[in-house]
């Protein structure tokens, strides 16, 4: 290369990074939105599984799910060393590769015993890639984008993670119809077998352009590291070692990991959740529009923060108090204390899980600048680890005869009433921006 041309590779680089930066977090979101589809593929169509596959019971689809809790897990502390260690775009392109790799496992067979083995093994290899893409969220706003838009984009890339649990709620049942359209029942769930299998092909191709546009447009970036690039970042263990010490930590931490470990597991497995009241084709339609509030309310309450900066621990505390009292409203409808509508159940998960689900961008960015100079991909890998503790816990109860499917929603609202107590105790600290 003559120095011609990399004196204008360089000046092309200065001129243009807003533009490479948005198509850094444009190619994540759309890993993050289908990495999450693929996760939440069973709950939607969950009913017409169980009946293709006869030796499911409710408790496999709830483990399906769980193994993205589990690998988390088992894989958070090696996960966030490779995050703080290496550039940006090299565990990003492992994550793609791992999601697709899932997606092609569930193509191979129909056949019950080779299916359900391979749907375990795509939950694990997709669970693995939901490891690196969580952390990831907070740091690719740093990396990418100065102070004053990492809110924001926070926000986004939160959003599509949602966007991706909205589309498995529109596009499994408009694939796997749930319908009795045959009388001899050996037909009727050799066809339902054949509608899951074109399911499996369409999030494998959906899969595989989002890996080709990672691997082929994804910007390189900086290393790993936010805020001020004089101020020395520490290294995993010693990172570790400040956040089990910092009071402040603990309580928004503990917060953001029963708030939203209750929450999203309660949504994915809404179908069983409110199986007595109202159908699977209900509830999937009641999930997909809570999940697109949820998503839009999240970009607007991201902004609104970075317009208003300072106030971060104000808007968690008020998303998560309101959000309890839905989920007190919730309860009050499913146990018949009040006289149900199912219009008003409709309005309380709706507004109860959009509420709540707002706040996941705010928690990081809070967390990141009371954190500092900890990593933005450690403090969000130790904020979703303690999230996914909740989150297995949840899933383990539906293990439990009368517990999972009954309790849950009471579960939740304890959920969001202690962390609503926990964000009172937090200290408000905006280190990393004072930093800058």
């Amino acid at each position: 290369m003559s120095m011609e041309d990399e004196r204008l590779l360089v000046v092309e680089d200065v001129e243009n990074p807003s533009k490479k930066r948005w198509v850094a977090l444009g190619l994540f979101c759309a890993l993050n939105c289908t990495q999450c589809y693929v996760w939440n593929t069973w709950g939607p169509i969950a009913e017409t599984a169980m009946e293709a596959f006869p030796s499911w019971r409710k408790s496999s689809v709830a483990l399906l799910s769980d193994w993205g809790s589990i690998t988390y897990l088992t894989c958070c502390l090696p996960t966030c060393w490779i995050l703080n260690s290496s550039r940006f775009v090299t565990p990003i392109r492992l994550a793609a590769v791992l999601s697709t790799l899932a997606t092609f496992s569930r193509c191979i067979s129909s056949q019950e015993m080779i299916f359900t083995i391979t749907a375990h093994l795509a939950a694990v290899l997709d669970g693995l890639a939901g490891v690196i893409i969580g952390p990831s969220t907070a740091l690719m706003s740093a990396v990418y984008f100065p102070t004053g838009e990492r809110t924001t984009a926070t926000g986004i890339s939160s959003a599509f993670n949602q966007f991706g649990m909205a589309l498995s709620y529109l596009l499994g049942p408009a694939v796997v119809k749930n319908g009795d359209f045959y009388f001899n029942s050996t037909s009727r769930g050799d066809n339902l077998r054949v509608q899951i299998m074109s399911l499996m092909r369409i999030e494998f191709v959906a899969q595989l352009l989002v890996l080709l546009g990672i691997l082929s447009f994804f910007p390189g970036g900086k290393k790993n590291s936010g805020g001020n690039a004089e101020t020395p970042r520490l290294g995993v263990f010693e990172s570790l070692n400040r956040l089990i010490k910092q009071q402040s930590m603990w309580f928004l931490c503990l917060a953001a990991a029963l708030s939203q470990g209750g929450t999203g597991p309660w949504l994915a497995m809404i179908t069983i959740a409110f199986g007595n009241i109202i159908s699977q084709s209900e509830a999937d339609n009641l999930a997909f529009w809570t999940v697109i509030s949820s998503s839009i309310l999240s970009l607007l309450i991201s902004w609104v923060m970075d317009v208003f900066q300072g106030h971060l621990k104000l808007a968690i505390y008020t998303l998560l108090l309101t959000s309890s009292a839905m989920f007190l409203w919730v309860i009050l409808l499913d146990y018949k204390i009040l006289v149900f509508h199912k219009n008003e159940l409709y309005a309380a998960v709706v507004l109860g899980i959009s509420l709540s689900w707002s706040s996941p961008a705010l928690f990081l960015e809070l967390a990141s600048e009371i954190a500092y100079p900890v990593s933005e991909a450690i403090v969000g890998g130790y904020m979703i680890f303690l999230s996914n503790i909740v989150g297995s816990l949840f899933y383990l109860s539906y293990f439990v005869p009368g517990v999972g499917d009954r309790w849950s929603s009471c579960i939740v609202l304890g959920n969001l009433t202690l962390s609503t107590i926990l964000v009172g105790y937090v200290k408000d600290e905006y280190n990393r921006s004072k930093s800058e």
